[in-house]
């Protein structure tokens, strides 16, 4: 269908949903482990997100909201790129083909500018929303927040603090501005914060089937103190994965008075699937 769709469809609104379809299905056979190694969807994904966001560019200009979504995609695309070992797929790197070999050397061209896209991507959506909302507005924050996230994931915490504290100003000018600062500083998020390539289960109510774990987290987003509080015996397997997971991850730290600040014993509650 995706092939017939390019051959019927001029550049437009319905052939950007086409390449944009196509993108989210290499997403999930992805996920899914779907093939003998991962990174060419990867590398996929990327490029048909950036064919859509070139279609909605030539019918709307630069600054459209339409533009978002194909953006959206490429910056989880970015994500999944930057952060790739292999881990998804059993074979990782290790088939050791002519065609395997090309499709390598274009997968770690793209890893190695895959901080400069990834930035470049999160200022354009900064640059529409700003043209859509206005300077200070929630919208243009959080994409202020992003950017500090992406920064902070690769471990450039200045880059990150200057980035949030940006953020925070805008904030600060609007009526409702301690409850949004609460709602986007006032405790540690786990990186990425970005739809589909979250790292963590959802924190849930503490039940059956969930591990309880108790940790802290540093003002420079680093997990401490890392400790479980349930008595499962049937999930320690997956407890055991989920709390390596969690050590490795960095966060978003909790701000106070606009300067990052260590937050101890948070309590959290993670469904595991038996």
């Amino acid at each position: 269908m995706y092939r017939v769709q390019l051959r019927s469809l001029n550049s437009g609104a319905p052939r950007a949903m086409a390449l944009m379809q196509q993108a989210g299905w290499q997403y999930s056979a992805y996920q899914l482990g779907l093939g003998e190694v991962g990174y060419p969807r990867l590398v996929n994904m990327w490029d048909l997100y950036l064919l859509a966001l070139n279609d909605v560019i030539e019918m709307e200009g630069e600054t459209s909201p339409a533009l978002l979504q194909p953006l959206e995609g490429m910056l989880q695309a970015q994500y999944l790129i930057a952060g790739y070992d292999g881990g998804t797929q059993t074979a990782g790197f290790s088939a050791d083909t002519y065609d395997n070999r090309q499709q390598q050397g274009r997968f770690y061209a793209y890893r190695s500018q895959s901080y400069e896209k990834g930035q470049a991507v999160i200022n354009a959506i900064y640059d529409i929303k700003r043209e859509q909302y206005g300077a200070d507005s929630v919208e243009t924050a959080e994409a202020r927040i992003m950017l500090g996230d992406w920064f902070q994931w690769h471990g450039e915490r200045q880059d990150a603090a200057r980035s949030y504290r940006a953020a925070l100003a805008e904030l600060m000018t609007l009526e409702n501005a301690q409850q949004e600062v609460d709602r986007l500083f006032g405790e540690p998020v786990a990186l990425p914060d970005v739809a589909g390539v979250r790292p963590l289960p959802r924190a849930e109510q503490a039940g059956t089937g969930h591990v309880l774990l108790e940790y802290g987290v540093t003002e420079t987003g680093r997990v401490v103190n890392l400790e479980r509080l349930d008595e499962n015996s049937s999930i320690d397997g997956k407890a055991n994965r989920l709390m390596r997971k969690l050590r490795q991850t960095p966060f978003r730290p909790r701000f106070e008075a606009g300067e990052p600040v260590a937050t101890e014993k948070l309590v959290r509650a993670y469904e595991v699937i038996q």
